[in-house]
């Protein structure tokens, strides 16, 4: 029952990351502070966030031993930042013909925060437990400078 669970949660965790990794470079091909989420996009997102958030607890449970309190930490700040996904996705989705801009405000600041932590803890703490590949921690370090652009600097670079 235990191996067929924490498969699962690979499968999702893989369909969450590609999705997200999606989602994230077509944002990305256009940067400009203050964009509406297309439906679509919106519909990356939420999809993306719902199986991280349903797969991450298996791998942190798999690890939980040997990543110890640093593996604690990057848990619970990656799945206290995801919903930051979810805040930025739920608008278009349920207002479609609003065109509502999210402005920047504390809430979005702090999830981005937690989530730019959590991905850098996690990082850390997968690399050094040794229970996963080693290229696993460095994907989640890639991630933790991919996010940290997107969301806190190329927001702000001219169109």
């Amino acid at each position: 029952m235990t191996e067929t669970a924490f498969r699962w949660s690979g499968i999702l965790l893989m369909i969450g990351a590609s999705l997200q990794g999606v989602a994230t470079v077509i944002l990305a091909m256009k940067p400009v502070m203050s964009q509406t989420l297309s439906p679509g996009l919106s519909l990356l997102f939420l999809l993306a966030a719902i199986f991280l958030l349903l797969s991450l607890p298996a791998v942190y449970a798999r690890q939980a031993n040997r990543a110890g309190w640093l593996g604690l930490v990057g848990h619970g700040l990656l799945e206290t930042g995801i919903p930051l996904w979810i805040v930025l996705a739920a608008p278009p989705l349920a207002y479609p013909s609003l065109n509502l801009v999210p402005g920047e405000n504390a809430l979005f600041f702090f999830l981005g925060i937690a989530l730019t932590s959590g991905f850098l803890l996690t990082g850390i703490a997968t690399m050094r437990a040794a229970v996963f590949p080693r290229r696993a921690g460095i994907l989640l370090l890639a991630a933790t400078f991919g996010f940290f652009f997107s969301f806190f600097v190329a927001e702000f670079l001219p169109p």
